[in-house]
């Protein structure tokens, strides 16, 4: 039987105080003499993420995700360190910011994406954020100060995180606190560091086939930004300082490299329009959309914006003119796929929905979102056998995602199959740690095992959640 990692007791993200509490975290040794292994930097990133989902606001709009993902897989296909798997989220925030995490964990606000005039914009970004990593950044840090511990490293990253969420003088505090003992040259180091990344973000771009002259003109939009936003943030601990020498040096190294045409991309339109109008006031999200396009030259993002509008306004007859005109002119696009089957489950026109989902699922068969959602509108529909055999698979496929055990619990139950039902929430509340919920869970199933079998398998998950070892539970 494997060992499973469960919930590791980290308070990397604290709203009310900015500071870290370290539990169970691997043990680096003594810092100066050694830096962190891949696997280190993996089990610290796996960890942030964990407790990242509790305070931060994830964007899970499964078409915004592939974006970011298939952008981000061809930068880290030019890096210097290609093997690295990197994984990319976009978290709703206003702020003009990204920050990345050790194992190869990259975030971007959904400020930074809607900052960018155009996708080589969006790449700048995230190619500086890459960088970072295949640089080692933080365990070369680790390896400078012997005063730097593991409790001041998910201090100074907490204070990244919180600033990124708009808590600015909790992220600083955060920063300041866990820092108190570093010494000068290491503060250097790091501004080293943030040019080093530049440099070899550069670099990344325009052998992705970018124009690495985005780079400069995007760190010219966030000084401008930031003299309006960053009066709380002190200067020392701007991670991201949009200075004069920075654009300066950005715009010389990216001269040496040919200057490849910027051109407008439709998807990268749609990513923008998606995260504008999912948010807030619908008539002040197409307002922003109309000024945000107004230098594109595509039109068929304008209509995808005024159709997601038109969807939250209950205006259903236009947004499905215009999605079905959209999807029937760009098949291959899932995120009008999508948009309709929002639409066909806003209306209760569920087979609509199930008919919709099965094409994005085949256009874009990896998503779990989109499969879970798929499962949803299969439940919707009264295809509980579907839906239960396709959640089944989804947990084969993501055995360690609560999320999948939540709906086949759903699935078992409308099944009244209640005890399996309890025994897949069992399992959900046991990866997100919740020890006493899982027991919980598993007292509910009892009365429902009859069988000899069914007693001896709850007995066995039982001793599993007490003893911390298990694997994921097979569903008949």
């Amino acid at each position: 039987m494997g060992k499973r990692i469960g919930l590791i007791a980290l308070a990397l993200l604290v709203p009310c105080s900015g500071m870290a509490e370290i539990g169970n975290l691997p043990d680096l040794g003594h810092a100066s003499a050694t830096v962190m292994s891949r696997a280190q930097q993996t089990t610290f990133g796996e960890t942030f993420l964990r407790h990242a989902r509790k305070t931060l606001r994830f964007v899970n709009n499964p078409e915004a995700l592939a974006f970011v993902r298939q952008l981000g897989g061809r930068l880290v296909a030019a890096s210097p360190d290609p093997q690295i798997h990197f994984h990319f989220y976009i978290v709703r925030n206003p702020v003009v910011n990204a920050f990345s995490v050790p194992g190869g964990y990259v975030f971007l606000n959904t400020g930074a994406i809607l900052a960018a005039r155009n996708e080589d914009e969006l790449a700048a970004v995230m190619a500086h954020e890459i960088s970072h990593d295949t640089q080692r950044h933080i365990p070369r840090l680790i390896a400078l100060s012997r005063k730097l511990s593991w409790a001041a490293l998910a201090g100074m990253l907490a204070g990244i995180a919180l600033m990124s969420s708009s808590q600015f003088e909790g992220g600083a505090a955060a920063i300041s606190f866990s820092s108190a003992g570093l010494a000068a040259e290491t503060l250097k180091h790091e501004r080293g560091y943030e040019s080093e990344a530049d440099h070899i973000g550069l670099r990344t771009m325009a052998q992705a086939g970018f124009n690495p002259r985005a780079m400069a003109t995007f760190f010219m939009r966030l000084k401008t930004y930031n003299r309006f936003i960053s009066i709380n943030i002190p200067e020392s601990w701007r991670n991201h300082p949009a200075t004069d020498i920075r654009i300066s040096e950005a715009e010389n190294l990216a001269s040496r490299y040919p200057n490849t045409p910027i051109r407008d991309r439709p998807s990268f339109d749609r990513l923008q329009v998606t995260l504008i109008a999912e948010q807030g006031d619908p008539r002040e999200a197409w307002a922003r959309i109309q000024e945000l396009l107004s230098t594109r030259h595509d039109p068929s993002a304008r209509r995808y914006g005024q159709a997601l509008v038109d969807l939250r306004l209950g205006h259903f007859a236009a947004a499905r003119s215009t999605l079905t005109s959209l999807a029937r002119q760009a098949p291959q696009v899932v995120a009008y796929r999508l948009a309709l089957a929002h639409l066909a489950l806003d209306t209760n026109h569920y087979q609509e929905a199930v008919s919709a989902l099965a094409r994005a699922s085949q256009l874009r068969p990896h998503s779990l979102w989109l499969a879970a959602l798929y499962v949803r509108s299969l439940l919707s529909s009264g295809a509980t056998n579907q839906a239960l055999k396709l959640a089944k698979h989804l947990v084969s496929r993501h055995p360690y995602r609560p999320s999948v055990y939540r709906l086949l619990a759903h699935a078992f139950g409308l099944r009244h199959d209640y005890l399996h039902a309890h025994e897949a929430l069992a399992e959900a509340r046991y990866l997100v740690g919740d020890i006493p919920g899982a027991r919980a869970e598993l007292g509910l199933a009892k009365p429902f095992a009859t069988s000899a079998s069914s007693q001896g398998r709850l007995k066995t998950l039982e001793i599993a959640i007490h003893d911390g070892w298990t694997v994921p539970p097979a569903f008949p």
